[in-house]
């Protein structure tokens, strides 16, 4: 995928969202999803409930989370596709930064619940945007209370030989200026996301032409 930096999309373009696992670079993880806002600060998507979508399995289509400690990061995979369940996502990607903010919707009917995904800061291409997930992820309640999670994962990761010591560390750094700004409740989580509810005219994305799979679930 070539990097196309001088892409700007329109509110209510679709574009794909994808992660790209270096240890498998010929499989996927890649949802259609909306564009809500892109500008020079950050870029909004809507991941629809119900969209098909890419993601990885063990090479006999089952769950890798199913495999134990490292073996999940090295056993061969395979591409599957399933819809998203939920009640969808606002995610906002920041340039340059080693993470994105997910927005949940709970009971409360605001999308007040936030999950800080650790990854490489994003580029942009034609058909959207492509990052590598970096297993790390840090869970923000509405109190603005927090927790790591999956630390026991870049563990995993570290002892299979995926990840270099060095590059663990990188990883915790950019969870703790995660956790600068949460503390400071500073942007995204200050930009009035809570409220933000869906067109309802936007039409619920499609996988691309291209796209195959081994396992549908």
């Amino acid at each position: 995928m070539t990097s196309s930096p001088e892409i700007r999309w329109k509110r209510g373009d679709n574009i794909t969202w994808t992660y790209i696992d270096p240890t498998f670079p010929d499989l996927l993880d890649l949802r259609p999803v909306t564009v809500v806002a892109d500008d020079d600060r950050h870029l909004a998507v809507w991941l629809a409930p119900g969209t098909r979508m890419l993601y990885q399995v063990i090479a006999d289509g089952s769950d890798i989370r199913s495999l134990e400690g490292g073996k999940r990061f090295i056993a061969p995979r395979a591409q599957a596709v399933r819809k998203w369940s939920g009640s969808g996502i606002l995610a906002v990607f920041q340039p340059e930064t080693m993470y994105s903010v997910w927005f949940f919707e709970t009971q409360s009917g605001l999308r007040d619940s936030y999950y800080v995904n650790i990854e490489e800061p994003f580029t942009r291409t034609e058909q959207g945007i492509v990052s590598s997930d970096l297993v790390l992820d840090v869970v923000v309640k509405a109190d603005h209370s927090f927790k790591y999670k999956d630390e026991d994962e870049l563990e995993f990761a570290h002892q299979a030989g995926v990840l270099s010591s060095s590059r663990v560390m990188e990883i915790q750094r950019a969870a703790a200026d995660a956790i600068v700004t949460v503390n400071s409740w500073g942007f995204p989580f200050n930009a009035g996301f809570e409220a933000f509810q869906p067109d309802r005219t936007w039409p619920v994305p499609a996988l691309p032409n291209t796209a195959t799979w081994d396992f549908q679930s």
